[in-house]
């Protein structure tokens, strides 16, 4: 099972991103919502999305336990006044996730 966090914050305060997983769309996640889902055993790719932009990749390799992760968005602060740079050259990270 994988269990992912997404913090509170101002940016897409309304929005959901949408996780995929090994390139499939699987759930979508809420401002300040944790979500659950089973993943089969083996390596695979987790990443975020909205709209045209995404977070990093993370790969992984589930056996079993429960893998936490945590997102949010990347404007934060002084960011949010370099949110049409995020939108164009840095859409890559517009969205952080990590493993917890």
């Amino acid at each position: 099972m994988i269990r992912i966090k997404r913090d509170s914050g101002y940016a897409d305060r309304i929005r959901a991103y949408k996780v995929v997983l090994d390139g499939e769309v699987i759930a979508e996640i809420k401002n300040g919502q944790k979500i659950e889902f089973d993943v089969a055993p083996g390596k695979h790719r987790l990443n975020l999305k909205i709209d045209w932009c995404r977070s990093n990749i993370v790969e992984f390799e589930m056996a079993g336990n429960t893998i936490e992760f945590e997102c949010g968005s990347n404007l934060r602060g002084f960011k949010l006044l370099l949110s049409l740079l995020y939108i164009t050259l840095l859409r890559n990270q517009y969205i952080w996730l990590k493993r917890k």
